[in-house]
């Protein structure tokens, strides 16, 4: 092995006319002169340590063999346009070490103007620690350097990579790279057009994320930031970028979206995420038509909200397992396919041919647990019931593959009106208004919102206005219809009964508010406004009444039912009026015990354990099963007049019957409801009924009335009845 030269020591080949400076003589860099023709013809520093090769070696080789295999043709196009005086920068590159061991230095170069043409003096410094290339290579940032034309003057592997390359082979005009660009953000003019020409186009620092779909075929999302420079001297102008890959950190937004955006047991959108899409939906179709809401339409594309709800899912849940329910579901909404809704792609306007004549678009959304939304597009009114029967048959048919019942669905349309100018929060609310009239008429069955129930809404949303008014005024009334011992005809007590008057002061029918009160989510405010005035009237009579206090019962709604202070809040009134609370009776409508039977359970065992009583309203007229009234703490069975009968051989004499023994096994007391006529009065009694309510005996009156007849101590005759109205 040669000994290596030292520093100071200086090469030619003979003839050459260059001589070193003594900067030169003295660098620790290698120092290499090159003719025109890029033959090495001077060699100085310390040629041994960067190459591993003597200086009088390297006299008359080209110089290009020195340099690494895949920096050459850069190289070689750098230095030609160095020739030309276009190029002033220090570039990277990679010298080849005999050992085989790639050497990162940075070139500096003079050109030196001779008589035969023009030489260059190069010094190549060794790089400390890693080059600039290598480090953005070994943490995968990619670097991409182009003229004003898209010539790309440097890259490294990283930025080769990400396009589909391997090694550094990105080289010619980005326009010919063979990749296809998809541009993210919605307002690229051309979503084909790669980043760095976009930076060329535009001054000062962009930034913009894209997809790359490389030369490899394999799609990548690359994030681009990049700069309009000029080079250090001759203030060339350009691009530098650097790409950083985010396909990972994409992929987890979109995820990340998808979860916000769609339900996670079914895929389908949201309600707030299908709200939107379907405002989209209505505004396209508003414009379609030439439409401006409030005018007349003139043209025949329609939109309409389909409001879908499984019949008695409920029992499905209970009978099946809520996790069994939970794949009748998720197996329903993929079904739902058929539909023309491509469940994958939801949150955009998928289409499908579905009718003869047109095309039509839809948003299918869960907005609730077995609620479902469909927003429509279409050409036809016949749409809507294609659509709405679609929906009904796909449940049957999937509950019958995986619960293996038959199931039912009811559904509630609402059609866009250009003249009435609905919002799609109307338009659901219609659609949500006729399926509750659906279910409550029957289930299994498709409505229309049409005109007369738009005139029924709209007397809702007036009484909703009136309801409110008296709540925020505390003008809700009440009156107290009495229960009776029908074998003495004493008062035991009362049931209270909430009343509302309009502007004019009339009596509103309780069918129409109350209904009012529960969509409009005023239950509650309605029972406080009654349950405390109530219990200040106990107080008033405390001390009194010959025969102790009546013992007077509110119904409480679900809402109420549901509140998690309920018992606080009932004992602390009860202490505050000092009343004992057997005074109180808390009556639970039969329809709302499964409901109630697990968030309520716990209040209502401590109101039995003080003594408060419990009663069952309605009996009969709902689903409660024989379970459901023995488990829970109750001891009054209230009996639905619809059981009442004149007839000892009827049915609903058996059911009667049947009814109060049942209450007896329970050790209840029973109470008969709706009692009209003498004849209904003696049955009731016959079967050792407890009390009696009724208009045959005391009709509901006003609290002082009911006070004065309390106070009276005098037994109630049997009445004749009138029917009225309210």
């Amino acid at each position: 092995m040669q000994t290596p030269k030292q520093p100071g020591e200086w090469k030619v080949l003979p003839g050459s006319a260059i001589e070193p400076a003594e900067v030169i003589l003295n660098s620790p860099d290698l120092v290499v002169c090159v003719d025109p023709e890029f033959r090495i013809e001077g060699v100085g520093g310390d040629s041994e340590s960067f190459l591993g090769i003597a200086a009088e070696e390297l006299l008359g080789r080209p110089a290009l063999e020195l340099i690494h295999l895949d920096d050459r043709d850069r190289v070689m196009a750098n230095m030609k346009r160095f020739a030309d005086g276009q190029e002033t920068y220090r570039p990277e590159l990679r010298l080849l070490h005999r050992s085989g061991q790639a050497v990162v230095v940075e070139i500096v170069g003079r050109r030196l103007s001779r008589p035969d043409g023009t030489h260059f003096l190069l010094v190549a410094r060794r790089q400390l620690g890693l080059g600039v290339r290598q480090v953005a290579d070994d943490i995968g940032i990619g670097i991409l350097r182009c003229d004003p034309h898209g010539e790309i003057h440097e890259s490294n592997a990283a930025a080769s990579m990400q396009h589909g390359y391997e090694g550094e082979e990105l080289f010619g005009r980005i326009q010919d790279l063979r990749v296809q660009v998809q541009c993210h953000p919605e307002d690229c003019v051309d979503a084909n057009l790669h980043p760095a020409l976009r930076y060329l186009e535009d001054a000062g620092v962009s930034s913009q994320v894209a997809t790359i779909v490389g030369r490899d075929g394999v799609s990548r999302v690359i994030s681009f930031d990049g700069r309009r420079v000029k080079y250090r001297e001759d203030g060339t102008p350009g691009i530098i970028m650097l790409l950083r890959d985010v396909t990972e950190m994409h992929q987890m937004q979109q995820e990340l979206y998808l979860r916000s955006t769609r339900d996670d047991l079914t895929g389908l959108l949201k309600r707030s995420t299908f709200i939107q899409a379907a405002e989209s939906l209505l505004k396209a179709t508003v414009q379609q038509s030439g439409e401006q809401p409030g005018a007349q339409s003139s043209g025949n594309t329609l939109f309409g909200v389909l409001f879908c709800d499984i019949d008695r899912f409920k029992s499905i849940n209970e009978r099946h397992g809520h996790g069994e329910a939970d794949r009748f579901l998720a197996e329903l909404s993929a079904d739902l396919a058929q539909l023309g809704t491509n469940t994958a792609q939801l949150g955009t306007n998928t289409e499908a041919s579905l009718s003869a004549g047109g095309t039509t678009s839809i948003h299918l959304g869960r907005i609730g647990g077995d609620e479902f939304a469909l927003a429509v597009q279409c050409n036809d009114r016949a749409e809507f019931d294609r659509l709405a029967a679609g929906f009904r048959a796909s449940v049957q048919r999937t509950a019958l593959a995986t619960l293996h019942v038959l199931v039912t669905a009811s559904v509630g349309v609402a059609v866009f009106d250009p003249q009435a100018g609905q919002t799609v929060g109307v338009l659901l609310d219609e659609a949500n208004a006729v399926l509750r009239l659906a279910k409550g008429t029957g289930r299994d069955q498709i409505l229309h919102c049409d005109a007369s129930l738009r005139a029924v809404r709209s007397e809702q949303k007036r009484l909703e206005g009136v309801l409110r008014a008296a709540l925020s005024a505390g003008r809700i009334e009440y009156a107290l219809q009495p229960v009776v011992d029908p074998y003495t005809g004493m008062i035991s007590g009362a049931e209270a009964l909430a009343r509302l008057r309009d502007d004019n002061g009339r009596l509103v029918p309780a069918a129409a508010w109350i209904e009012v009160a529960v969509s409009a989510g005023l239950s509650s405010a309605v029972d406080a406004a009654v349950v405390e005035p109530v219990i200040e009237l106990l107080g008033s009579l405390v001390g009194r009444c010959p025969r102790g206090l009546p013992v007077i019962g509110v119904n409480l709604s679900d809402t109420t039912l549901a509140r998690p202070d309920l018992a606080e809040w009932i004992f602390s009134l009860l202490e505050r009026h000092q009343v004992d609370p057997v005074a109180f009776l808390v009556e639970v409508p039969e329809l709302v015990l499964p409901v109630i039977r697990e968030r309520a359970a716990e209040a209502l065992r401590q109101f039995r354990e003080k003594g408060l009583w419990l009663a069952v309203d309605d009996f009969g007229s709902g689903y409660a099963s024989f379970n459901e009234v023995r488990d829970l703490p109750l001891d009054t069975l209230k009996i639905d007049r619809s059981f009442l009968t004149e007839q000892r051989d009827s049915a609903d004499y058996i059911i009667l019957r049947t009814a109060l023994e049942m209450t007896h096994a329970l050790g209840c007391r029973s109470v008969a409801e709706g009692v009209e006529t003498q004849a209904e009065l003696e049955i009731v009694m016959d079967l050792r009924v407890d009390y009696v309510q009724g208009y045959l005996l005391a009709r509901p009156m006003p609290p002082d009335d009911f006070v004065r007849l309390l106070l009276s101590d005098r037994p109630l005759a049997p009445q004749r009845i009138e029917h009225e109205d309210g």
